[in-house]
């Protein structure tokens, strides 16, 4: 795959499945289920590595974090850290002005992300299981930034102030995210997006009215639920049903596509009269 191929969702595919960039790319995760710690000795193996241009690590302390990163860090292009819960300073990533990808998964310490005015050619950013951040206010300044994706991956407890620091990512075109819930309860920002073209989030955060508003809005956007319903590639089996669709919108329920075709037609069309309601304001 040429580098112009790979994008946010290849490099958040696990190192193991990519037999293809795997000379350029390296895993110094320890088996430890919570990610295990990392030392400066594991650290300094890199110095063999020194044409490594990705690496996917877990088990950073914040001391460790700082020296990976100030050691080692302008050679990646890609950086993966997995399972580093106690880092509670990210800033020293300003330093890494090549750095087009960065992918985090679970962190409880942290209370803030970093200026991403000094990471220049950053493309894509991955941020999931956050326990203690609910603000997006320095995203606002990555000008660079073309694919986001945070939320929870494990727990579905993460809530955001507001999407408004969004709108001002005048790059970004590919957006997913997932949280329990947006503070200010807002989606307009969504909409001020300029160059976005594809949009994900779950069926059930927003109802069913900002969905429709966004659809009449965003005519432009790919989108799963941009639309009056979900059908899932795997069914789930409930009683004498097989529940298979899930209609859009904050509590809303989960179908089966056959023997509840009624109730979807109605939903749907309701749906679809409130796109129209929309596109005429």
């Amino acid at each position: 795959m040429s580098d112009n191929m790979k994008n946010l969702n290849y490099y958040l595919r696990d190192l193991s499945l990519r037999k293809d960039d795997l000379e350029t790319a390296m895993s110094l995760v320890q088996r430890d289920v919570l990610g295990g710690r990392t030392s400066v000795d594991q650290i300094d193996e890199l110095k063999k590595y020194p044409h490594i241009s990705e690496i996917k690590i877990s088990g950073l302390k914040q001391d460790t974090f700082e020296y990976f990163v100030k050691t080692y860090g302008k050679q990646f292009k890609v950086i993966t850290l997995w399972k580093c819960p106690l880092i509670s300073d990210f800033s020293v990533l300003e330093s890494l002005s090549s750095l087009e990808y960065i992918i985090i998964f679970w962190n409880q310490r942290a209370t803030r992300l970093w200026d991403f005015s000094k990471n220049k050619k950053l493309k894509g950013l991955a941020f999931d299981d956050f326990t203690r951040m609910n603000k997006l206010d320095e995203i606002s300044k990555a000008s660079s930034l073309e694919e986001l994706s945070f939320g929870d991956r494990v727990w579905n407890k993460y809530t955001v102030e507001s999407l408004k620091p969004l709108e001002k990512c005048e790059n970004l075109r590919n957006l997913e995210f997932t949280a329990k819930k947006i503070i200010d309860n807002d989606v307009s920002p969504l909409l001020r997006i300029e160059k976005l073209n594809r949009l994900e989030f779950p069926t059930n955060l927003f109802t069913t009215e900002q969905v429709a508003f966004l659809t009449s809005k965003l005519k432009h956007v790919e989108s799963a639920v941009l639309a009056p319903y979900k059908m899932l590639a795997n069914p789930i089996k409930h009683g004498d049903k097989v529940k298979d669709c899930l209609i859009i919108g904050k509590r809303k329920p989960f179908l089966d596509s056959n023997k509840d075709r009624e109730r979807i037609n109605k939903y749907s069309n309701k749906f679809n009269e409130l796109v129209t309601s929309y596109e005429s304001e």
